[in-house]
């Protein structure tokens, strides 16, 4: 008992060092650690205070081209400018599922969102994506991602307490997948490592060739119940139930056509049966699934020299209008 009249005392000037400090750092260095440090955190506080539905997404969402399109909307802004439901996106550069689960972890109880749309990207499952160079900065932002005092968040991030991987151990992870985990292919094709060096459109330094070596790069896997992507999502899932949040997952359009053209039809199946794997495992856990997976032509994609999920002012609306006609 004297113990804890000794003890209790040092608490409670803690939590309030606490407080004072947290109040201090947020009316002073907050904001511009949101921008630097956590800037899709920013985009999220302002819409789970307005919105219906909080629309999850990295890029792709709000790319557009200058030099083409004349609607330079986003989807989310498309969908919300055609439905009664309030639509606010939480997006930014590079994020992936993993980020989206601490975010949707974030919404209160007493939050007015009911809705959540997440974009469902299939190259995110791929290693190249899961060791990207960016991941470390991703996974620095993500201390922030939580229900702490912000300046707790702030103190463990001085701390480096996220998993901080080496850019080298990285690279020599993806590197090891490709040449290792095999493909439902026969040789040469088995390992993306044997089917990169395939010969097709010349020696390496043509154009055509890197193409279609990044294609194999970026969408030949499978994706077993170790993958990091596959257990991002299906935190969603759980977290979305216990707060009886509608979740609907949006299988981005891929460029099968210009996949076809440069490397095969294998690639384009092995795709395909992967994408369906992954709408029967979210659909029997009662996720609408809203499969835009082969949505879109090559005309639509407003990359060229790297496969990715940006699309046309044409593009976007199509999506949009797929989305639409589930959420009205």
């Amino acid at each position: 008992m004297d113990m804890i009249k000794k003890i209790a005392p040092r608490i409670v000037l803690i939590a309030i060092i606490v407080v004072i400090s947290n109040f201090i750092y947020k009316a002073t260095t907050y904001e511009s650690d949101l921008e630097g440090s956590a800037n899709v955190l920013g985009k999220f506080e302002d819409a789970e205070s307005q919105a219906d539905v909080l629309y999850f997404s990295s890029s792709p969402n709000a790319t557009y081209s200058d030099w083409q399109d004349t609607d330079y909307r986003s989807i989310s802004q498309m969908v919300d400018d055609s439905i009664d439901l309030k639509v606010m996106s939480v997006d930014t550069g590079a994020i992936h599922a993993g980020v989206f689960k601490h975010l949707i972890k974030m919404i209160p109880s007493n939050s007015k969102v009911k809705k959540v749309v997440v974009h469902l990207n299939y190259r995110s499952f791929g290693q190249g994506w899961i060791q990207s160079e960016l991941e470390n900065a991703i996974q620095k932002e993500m201390v922030f991602y939580n229900n702490y005092p912000a300046i707790v968040n702030r103190y463990l991030q001085g701390l480096n307490a996220y998993d901080a991987v080496s850019s080298k151990e990285r690279e020599r992870i993806m590197l090891e997948s490709w040449e290792k985990e095999p493909l439902p292919f026969d040789p040469p094709r088995n390992t993306v490592k044997t089917w990169c060096a395939v010969e097709k459109w010349g020696d390496w330094t043509n154009p055509k060739r890197q193409l279609a070596d990044h294609y194999i790069k970026n969408f030949a896997f499978t994706i077993s119940e170790d993958n990091q992507r596959l257990k991002d999502y299906d935190e969603i899932v759980e977290i979305c139930k216990k707060k009886n949040l509608e979740l609907y997952f949006v299988i981005l359009p891929e460029n099968l056509e210009e996949g076809e053209a440069l490397v095969d039809v294998g690639l384009i199946d092995l795709m395909k049966d992967n994408k369906d794997q992954l709408k029967k495992r979210y659909e029997d856990q009662g996720v609408t699934v809203i499969d835009d997976f082969d949505l879109l032509r090559d005309e639509h994609f407003l990359e060229r020299n790297f496969p990715s999920e940006h699309y046309f002012e044409d593009g976007r609306k199509e999506i949009a209008k797929s989305i639409i006609k589930v959420l009205k």
